[in-house]
């Protein structure tokens, strides 16, 4: 409980306070305050992505299994490594923004939403109430939700802005 309401809470406190700092000609722009958002929630999500990720195939995975109300399998190595993979793509985005944005809300809702299903039935199914279990359903809900929502906000802006903002999306690259 405590790792999912904490990389929540940065993904929250993150964007905030990076906007109040950040030094960009077009800082307070709706346009530049929604890059920054969608940035924190793929970049920041795919740093406790790759955290996570960490924890199901390094020496600890028995014990993160056993929060979860799982056993250690193959199973947990092979999501830990789609963990890693979507984001590592999230993370990418620092420096490659574009459509790999909108690969990586893609491959970010189409694993999470899976793993809130998964979620779902293990308590419904077999009464896992176990805290990393439940706890995990709304990160899995809210990031790909959150994540496509400033993705569709921030492709308007950028497709109707008059504040500077790139009008191709195609392998743009920026820094943030």
């Amino acid at each position: 409980m405590a790792f999912f309401s904490f990389a929540l809470a940065t993904l929250v406190v993150g964007p905030l306070i990076h906007t109040f700092v950040d030094r960009k000609p077009n800082r307070r722009t709706r346009y530049r305050i929604v890059e920054l958002w969608l940035l924190w929630w793929l970049a920041g999500g795919g740093f406790w992505a790759m955290f996570g990720g960490l924890g199901h195939v390094g020496p600890q995975a028995s014990e993160i299994a056993d929060t979860i109300g799982f056993t250690h399998s193959q199973f947990q190595w092979e999501v830990g490594w789609a963990d890693l993979a979507v984001g590592f793509v999230g993370f990418l985005c620092i420096w490659r923004r574009g459509d790999w944005m909108t690969a990586a809300v893609v491959v970010l809702a189409i694993l999470y939403i899976g793993d809130a299903i998964g979620h779902v039935m293990q308590w419904v199914a077999h009464d896992n109430t176990d805290p990393d279990n439940i706890w995990a359903i709304p990160p899995d809900v809210l990031q790909p939700v959150v994540s496509a929502v400033l993705l569709f906000w921030y492709r308007r802006l950028q497709a109707t802005s008059a504040e500077g903002a790139p009008t191709s999306t195609a392998g743009s690259t920026a820094a943030g």
